[in-house]
Order: C-alpha cells, then sequence, then structure tokens
C-alpha cells in the first residue's frame, strides 16, 4: 500500500478503509510537524498541533476535489491551523535560536542546499535559518524541503507569486550571507585556539 499515490490513498480512506488513511498520514506527518516548527517554537505544541492537523484532515478529506495537489491542500489546512492557533494564543518569544527549528531536519536525505549544508554542519545550518525572518525561513523550507513549486507556494501563504520569488531569492541570498559570516567567526576561533596550543619555545640555557 505504500507505493499507492497520495490520490489513490485517498481514494481508499473513501472506501472505509483506515490503513489507507494511516499510509497517508504516516508518509506526510514529519513534513507536516516541520512546517508548523517553522512558526511554533514550543515542540510539544507543534505536535498537538499536527495531530489536530491530521484529524481535521480526516474530517475534511471528503472536500479535497483533486483541482491542487494533495500536500498543497494539506499545507494549505496546516497553515490555517497554525494561524488560529496564534490568533487565540499569543506567542511566547523564541529562547534559542536551535530549539525554534531543531526539528526542521528528520529526515535522512541529503540536504538540497549542498554546497552551504554538510551532515557535521548541520546544528550550525539550522541556527542561521532560525535566524532568518520568518518570511523568508518558511519560503525557503517549503521550496528546499518540501519541494513545492513557487507557483503552489504562493496561494498557501496568501501572497503573489512575484512576491513569493522575491522572498525566495532575497532569503537565500541572507542564507548565503549569514553562512558566510559563522563561516569566518569559525575560522578565527579556530585560529586562536591552533595559536594557543603552540607552546612557547624553551630557551636556551
Amino acid at each position: 500500500m505504500e507505493q499507492l499515490t497520495d490520490e489513490q490513498l485517498i481514494s481508499q480512506v473513501r472506501q472505509g478503509n483506515m490503513d489507507a488513511f494511516t499510509v497517508l498520514v504516516d508518509r506526510h506527518k514529519n513534513g507536516v510537524f516541520q512546517f508548523i516548527r517553522c512558526r511554533v517554537e514550543v515542540r510539544e505544541t507543534a505536535e498537538d498541533l499536527a495531530q489536530e492537523v491530521f484529524l481535521k484532515l480526516y474530517r475534511h478529506l471528503p472536500d479535497f476535489r483533486g483541482d491542487a495537489r494533495f500536500s498543497s491542500w494539506l499545507y494549505s489546512l496546516t497553515l490555517n491551523t497554525v494561524r488560529d492557533h496564534l490568533r487565540m494564543k499569543k506567542r511566547r518569544p523564541v529562547t534559542t535560536v536551535l530549539e525554534a527549528l531543531k526539528g526542521w531536519f528528520t529526515d535522512s536525505r541529503e540536504e538540497p542546499e549542498a554546497e552551504a549544508v554538510r551532515s557535521e554542519e548541520r546544528h550550525t545550518v539550522i541556527g542561521v535559518l532560525a535566524g532568518l525572518p520568518l518570511k523568508y525561513r518558511e519560503v525557503l523550507y517549503l521550496y528546499h524541503y518540501r519541494q513545492m513549486a513557487v507557483s503552489e507556494i504562493a496561494p498557501l501563504l496568501q501572497i503573489p507569486e512575484k512576491t513569493a520569488e522575491t522572498r525566495l531569492y532575497r532569503g537565500k541570498q541572507l542564507l548565503k550571507e549569514r553562512w558566510l559570516e559563522v563561516d569566518k567567526r569559525e575560522d578565527s576561533a579556530s585560529q586562536r585556539h591552533a595559536a594557543r596550543a603552540v607552546p612557547e619555545a624553551k630557551a636556551d640555557s
């Protein structure tokens, strides 16, 4: 059943096959959770909201008409759920940059921004991304990690397509600039550490 497309699974669910719904949830739960973490810094809250999304998904699955990709429809449902939550409860300030996005990269696949992202640098990259404004990091996430087209991102975020393109371009530029800043600081720190580690030459007796 794992080989079935989303649309085929939905057809099975509509016929009462709950195993198909389980497969559908398993397929998308990580992506939905990570997207929620873009906007909600508390992990437990994000987990609760993800569960709420899939409850809504089951109730509203008959409303899916197939006009857009299922993933786009699902992320629209997710975004509306998060916005409802944030309207009801004032957000707490983000305490650390790592806490804000530590749930983003749970997949074992190679990261798309290969020129900047290496496996041993993952935590640094999470910190850099966390420091970007929300409007940039959510577009970067959807485009690179959920592989959504700009034409899908724009209606999901309720912004013009040109605005989505601009945010994607500017987000990439900011990511590169801040990555270079971090890289430069780490090089300087490494050089200072190496200098301190060199023992002073002993005076000749």
